[in-house]
């Protein structure tokens, strides 16, 4: 049976160490923020929505792999430092004790004011979950104070693992992919 819309497809660049998901979610961050603060010309509301939902989603993951205390056994935690840092993945400076503890405890304190249930009810999880009641209660976001509040780890842990940076490195959007494919469009890809 074909498949609808044929061998068309999208995927997120793949990785192949787990230090490279923890960058992924690092520099993802900063590339939605940056399309929140500095829309492109043509941007319509709905591209800063979708800005900021990629931004929070991409916050939250960072908070949790920095300051959640518990963990399922397949979470990148800074709990299990060994699985981000080693000789087999090329990431071998790992962090002082002192560094790992500063990590952890700014990122503790950044998840207990944004994801901590028990502190407050408006966390970044319950407006992005599934459809809640929660959803229709305003919520003010401000991007420039959650960066200037998470960068001082981000900078710290990038000291420590090879340069990752895929979105910031990504070339432009093959139009004639999202056309239906070279070999069945007349779309030239100009």
């Amino acid at each position: 049976m074909r498949r609808l819309g044929g061998n068309w497809s999208v995927y997120r660049i793949d990785k192949a160490e787990h230090y490279q998901t923890v960058l992924y979610e690092i520099d993802m961050l900063r590339f939605s923020y940056s399309r929140i603060v500095q829309p492109p010309d043509d941007a319509r509301d709905a591209d800063v929505w979708a800005y900021l939902e990629s931004f929070l989603v991409h916050y939250r993951n960072l908070l949790d792999f920095f300051g959640k205390r518990s963990a399922q056994n397949t979470d990148l935690t800074l709990e299990s430092p060994e699985i981000i840092w080693s000789a087999e993945a090329g990431a071998t400076q790992v962090p002082s004790k002192e560094n790992l503890e500063e990590m952890r405890s700014i990122g503790r304190k950044l998840w207990e004011k944004y994801e901590d249930r028990d502190k407050r009810e408006d966390t970044i999880s319950r407006y992005l979950q599934h459809c809640t009641t929660y959803r229709i209660h305003p919520k003010k976001w401000f991007p420039f104070e959650m960066m200037h509040e998470i960068d001082e780890i981000l900078v710290l842990i990038e000291k420590h693992l090879p340069r990752f940076q895929p979105a910031a490195e990504s070339r432009a959007v093959n139009r004639a992919h999202f056309l239906g494919g070279e070999c069945m469009s007349t779309h030239s890809g100009s």
